[in-house]
């Protein structure tokens, strides 16, 4: 099969034939329908997480098929179409007794500590198997498990419901689904961006307003369109210490920055502003597997669509990175392993 591998950081992937790899014990072995690209395989490559171990094959949003089961599993038919969950738990640790299994300390994650979908195919546990239907195009569902799935933990963490209003910063592959579940959730949204292709598509996903900060204060605006009332949460996915510091400001009295994005290792806060208004700064990671399933339903009944931007061939998978790094995407990009060419869609 054909799988792109990861052999040197600060190095492009490399597309290499190897051989299929063979389900074990508690395993299924899937035909990779479709998988996302984030951040984080940015990350990856450029040595920023060091859990990971080369040579190895990226890819955490997977949309799979199941062509093999290994020994023990029987809870799935061939053929099944899932998506996959990324963390494998241990299952033991207070978090995962607690429900936090996005918390795990002992996780081991596809496509970060073990291989990944950036290939034709990939061993998954089936403990990670979270079955999707097939009326869910493969390069949607992909997206699910992060994509979706975190920002719905995001707004869950954020306590979003009817009557929060809320501004959701750096509308891109995370930022166009969230709009879609807060306004699911009966909230009121603001999108920021600096490109007004960008707030477009978010107007179009349900964004009360936008804001182009490009050519605006986010501040001066937010306050106008609140009436000085301010936002309950925002929803940082830029992830610098300038952005969050800004979130901090846009906030009324016991509001939350929910932290999604990261790119800077460290930040200086407002200290006093955060104590005296009991303002919250609070990171997320992931999503837990009942969220997860949770979102699965609300994309099967159409209630979210995620969004996406484009999809490549394994074979460009390279160009597709960077076009992610260059920013020339304007929503989630996806690979399609086992498509013989660009399907084009924008």
């Amino acid at each position: 099969m054909k799988a792109a591998v990861l052999r040197a950081f600060h190095q492009p992937l490399s597309i290499e034939e190897v051989p299929i790899p063979q389900p074990q014990p508690g395993e299924v072995l899937a035909k990779v329908l479709a998988c996302g690209l984030c951040a984080s395989d940015l990350h990856i490559g450029d040595g920023m997480i060091d859990t990971v171990h080369l040579p190895y094959t990226p890819g955490h949003e997977i949309c799979g098929e199941i062509v093999a089961l290994g020994e023990g599993v029987t809870e799935f038919p061939i053929g099944t179409r899932f998506v996959a969950g990324i963390d494998i738990l241990c299952g033991t640790c207070r978090h995962c007794r607690s429900g936090r299994g996005n918390l795990c300390v002992n996780r081991i994650r596809l496509g970060f500590e073990r291989d990944g979908g950036q290939a034709q195919y990939c061993r998954i546990p089936a403990e990670c198997v979270f079955p999707i239907s097939p009326s869910v195009p493969p390069e949607m569902a992909a997206v699910v498990p992060d994509a979706v799935a975190c920002m719905y933990h995001a707004m869950r963490q954020g306590q979003v419901g009817a009557g929060s209003v809320i501004c959701i910063t750096g509308i891109g592959g995370l930022g166009m689904q969230g709009i879609q579940i807060a306004k699911h959730l009966g909230a009121t949204v603001i999108a920021t961006s600096r490109t007004e292709e960008k707030l477009a598509l978010a107007r179009s996903f349900g964004a009360d307003y936008t804001v182009n900060t490009r050519c605006a204060s986010l501040q001066e605006e937010i306050s106008r369109i609140t009436g000085g009332a301010l936002c309950d949460v925002v929803f940082d996915n830029i992830g610098s210490a300038e952005s969050v510091n800004q979130a901090l400001g846009l906030l009324c009295r016991g509001g939350k920055v929910i932290v999604v994005g990261y790119n800077e290792p460290t930040l200086t806060a407002n200290y006093m502003d955060l104590v005296i208004n009991e303002k919250e700064i609070i990171g997320i990671r992931g999503s837990t597997r009942e969220e997860l399933r949770e979102v699965i339903q609300m994309v099967e009944s159409g209630a979210i669509r995620p969004y996406i931007y484009k999809t490549y061939p394994l074979t460009q998978i390279v160009e597709a990175l960077d076009d992610l790094r260059t920013g020339k995407t304007l929503g989630r990009t996806v690979v399609l392993p086992n498509a013989e060419q660009d399907s084009g869609k924008e």
